[in-house]
């Protein structure tokens, strides 16, 4: 009868310990996909514009909570200037997107300028399914606007901003073009 007692004890005791171990490894698979899965759908990066005419690195702001978004590469022919902003100072480090913060889970809302003539216009975008930047402008409401899809872009980007044809095919970006 003691015996019985206490291997029926011991037998409990086992089963909550492995049942408590089960369950903090599967926390901790958890815990430990988590980095990736928010890292793989973060807009934070470099991306190829829908035209495939420009680089713009996607990266945090200088509070640290926002977004921010600067051309840092333009598509050039050899010998081509630099193309200038509506202001006539270059386009290379223009801030394209403007200071956008996190709604809605995976939304970042915030504005974007048009560099070539000034003109703002309101802001949303995530990671699509696809993998795709998915970026909708609009005036007034999301309804009102067009929605881009811009490609990551893996390629090095040089000091100079200057990106040929062939860096942007190295990149296996199709050519520099992006369905848009």
């Amino acid at each position: 009868m003691i015996t019985l007692v206490i291997r029926s004890h011991t037998e409990r005791i086992g089963r909550a310990a492995l049942r408590r171990i089960v369950l903090g490894l599967a926390l901790l698979a958890v815990v430990l996909a988590t980095p990736v899965l928010a890292r793989a759908a973060s807009p934070v990066g470099d991306w190829l514009t829908g035209e495939g005419g420009a680089v713009v690195r996607i990266a945090r702001c200088h509070d640290g909570k926002a977004l921010c978004g600067r051309i840092v590469g333009i598509m050039l022919d050899s010998g081509a200037r630099m193309p200038v902003d509506w202001q006539g100072r270059p386009q290379c480090g223009f801030e394209l997107i403007r200071p956008s913060v996190r709604r809605n889970g995976e939304l970042w809302r915030g504005r974007i300028v048009n560099p070539r003539n000034g003109n703002r216009y309101h802001a949303q975008f995530r990671v699509d399914r696809a993998g795709q930047l998915a970026l909708r402008g609009y005036i007034g409401l999301p309804i009102f606007g067009e929605t881009r899809h811009w490609m990551r872009y893996d390629g090095q980007v040089p000091d100079s901003c200057r990106i040929d044809q062939t860096q942007i095919a190295a990149a296996g970006r199709n050519g520099g073009r992006a369905r848009e």
